[in-house]
């Protein structure tokens, strides 16, 4: 939906309804099991209207997408009277996914028009099944099928491909269950492999890194692709996870056989894996359902501040500053180690800890920091009177879901010396002190036998002084004392802003790095080595990543084509990366390509240099 050619496709099936007023339209009438698609309700009016209420779609998953909105004014002059139409175009986008084969049908949607109701007309939907072949195959296999509420569970794909894929798109309607929390999860990315790594397009938009390798699939050697996601169920039950699908296309190879795919505005990009385009068909690959018991957590022996915390876990606790005044503030620093996937995590309130409460003022929650597989807890203290020695051990409850019972993870005490706090009284800031009888002690006044001194000297022993500003001005050294310390002062707040500025953002720097270090890494590869084209791709990978600024991961010719898009570079900039991609996608997956390496090295030296020139 992104393809510049989507609205021309889009409006293939467009039925327009009642004066122009309002129209609607589908992606397709003719679509597969699973598929989404888009379908569009466009409204022009003076004013903006509000989204329509959506009657029930029988055998349909609905998803309401952001609405667009588009302003347009009309000028026109009749007779020497000035007329100006301002028009508000809305446009209410929802995708759609079949559930069900067969005729299924969109039924007419009633639509307020500035107080007008206007109804649109139904329209019917091909559901078909894609074709299913042995040698492509998907699984989902979930970390545990048994756990308890809060407990994290790791969710794996595994995609088993014997040949060339083109286009495909996942469908993971797992990911949209609202019973279930879903932390935000990348894999590590190992850079000896960053060609292994591959972006998963899937209708959830959900950020899905895959790694790729090879295995067997019942005898055959196939390349797979594997990718995770975590989830934390929030409530009991036994739940049957949704299927998973992916829709794809692979070449036909079937004798006499006219290609049986529809036409798409994708046609003229290449997918993550192929190549040159040729005649393809859809296929569809499904994951069995899964389903998973989740328990709910005993309520016998549960802690009063039991915060949810499921999984073994550890806690350390430092403080600073460590000698200090009564009332005066101590950091306290907790770090919680231990459960994966610790955003929603938190502490129970720490005036229900035993040892705190009464002794010790605290400062009010605080959500945390994950760091580096821990999260990390600040809170303030205040001690109460100078009699406290210690931090106490703090006590912190968590279910084991290992041993199905609660259990706490204590920190060590830490030891602290509270000096107690003198009051300053008036008599003690005017010096006095108080008898028994809190009477002020007189004090006798001293008369001094010298008196009054003055200044014997003579006035004739004081050496004339001229003071005339400008001969002070005009001395070396006030010359240098109001200018060297300014000019420090601005050459320093400079280059601290020269190193902020850098250190924001990295990538910029590296972006603009990465066309001459690409050419110089292209002149070095040996057109004779056997892997001169598995090194040129792999250099045009990095230029790419680095030059978009963009997350690790192969970046295809589609990929490439869009991002100029967005910047308005035009289509011919991008088409000598096709021709490079498919002469290293041919020598990787064929072992052999068309174009020697040499050719291709020097075409790569002319493709980056003409995209820099643009850039």
């Amino acid at each position: 939906m992104k393809n510049p050619f989507f609205f021309l496709f889009f409006c293939l099936p467009l039925v327009l309804a009642y004066a122009q007023e309002v129209e609607v339209g589908v992606e397709s009438q003719d679509v597969y099991l699973n598929e989404p698609f888009v379908f569009q309700i466009r409204v022009s009016a003076e004013e903006e209207v509000t989204a329509p209420a959506m009657p029930p779609l029988p055998g349909f998953t609905v998803v309401p997408q952001p609405p667009q909105r588009q302003h347009s004014s009309q000028l026109s002059i009749i007779n020497g009277r000035r007329t100006q139409t301002t028009t508000v175009t809305t446009t209410f986008n929802y995708l759609l996914t079949p559930q069900k084969l067969g005729t299924l049908t969109i039924p007419s949607v009633s639509v307020n028009v500035l107080g007008s109701v206007k109804r649109t007309q139904p329209i019917p939907i091909n559901v078909r099944q894609a074709e299913k072949i042995d040698g492509i195959a998907l699984q989902l296999q979930p970390s545990t099928r048994e756990c308890y509420v809060g407990e994290p569970v790791m969710l794996t794909w595994r995609w088993y491909i014997d040949r060339q894929i083109y286009q495909f798109a996942f469908n993971l309607p797992v990911l949209t269950l609202p019973d279930f929390s879903f932390p935000e999860y990348l894999p590590e990315i190992d850079p000896r492999r960053q060609r292994q790594y591959q972006r998963i397009a899937n209708h959830q938009n959900a950020e899905l890194i895959a790694i790729q390798s090879n295995t067997r699939l019942k005898g055959k050697a196939v390349t797979v692709l594997t990718f995770e996601k975590p989830f934390i169920p929030l409530k009991p039950g036994t739940w049957s996870l949704p299927e998973s699908t992916v829709l794809c296309e692979i070449e036909d190879t079937r004798a006499g056989r006219a290609p049986s795919r529809r036409r798409s505005p994708f046609d003229d990009f290449d997918s993550f894996f192929g190549g040159s385009r040729t005649s393809t068909r859809k296929i569809s690959v499904s994951a069995a359902p899964v389903t998973i018991t989740v328990k709910a957590l005993p309520t016998e022996n549960q802690p009063d501040n039991f915060s949810g915390i499921v999984g073994d876990c550890s806690i350390s606790a430092t403080a600073e500053p460590l000698e200090v005044n009564v009332g005066d503030p101590i950091i306290l620093t907790i770090t919680l180690r231990g459960p994966r996937f610790l955003d929603h995590l938190k502490l129970p309130p720490l005036e229900t800890l035993p040892g705190l409460a009464g002794q010790f003022k605290i400062s009010n929650e605080e959500p945390g920091q994950v760091q580096n597989g821990t999260k990390v807890f600040q809170r303030t203290l205040r001690a109460n009177h100078h009699e406290i020695s210690e931090i106490p051990s703090l006590e912190i409850p968590f279910f084991n879901s290992q041993k199905g019972t609660y259990d706490f993870a204590r920190s060590a005490p830490i030891p602290i010396k509270v000096e107690q706090i003198r009051q300053v009284t008036l008599q003690d800031a005017q010096g006095s002190a108080l008898t028994a009888n809190d009477s002020p002690v007189s004090r006798e006044l001293q008369i001094s036998d010298i008196g009054i001194a003055y200044n014997y000297d003579a006035a004739a022993i004081l050496s004339a002084r001229n003071h005339d500003p400008r001969l002070w001005l005009a001395a070396p050294s006030t010359r240098s004392l109001l200018i060297v310390p300014p000019g420090i002062w601005l050459l320093a707040t400079l280059a601290s802003a020269w190193l902020r500025r850098r250190n924001a953002n990295p990538g910029i720097w590296a972006a603009r790095k990465a066309g001459s270090q690409c050419r110089k890494r292209l002149q070095k590869v040996k057109a004779d080595s056997p892997d001169a084209l598995d090194q040129i791709f792999d250099i045009l990978q990095d230029y790419l990543t680095a030059r978009f600024q963009l997350k690790p991961g192969v970046v295809t010719y589609a990929d490439l084509s869009n991002l100029l898009q967005t910047k308005k570079i035009t289509l011919d900039i991008c088409l000598p990366f096709k021709e490079i991609f498919a002469a290293c996608e041919a020598s990787r997956f064929a072992g052999a390509s068309s174009q020697s390496a040499k050719e291709v090295r020097t075409a790569a030296l002319a493709a980056v240099q003409k995209l820099e020139r643009v850039l």
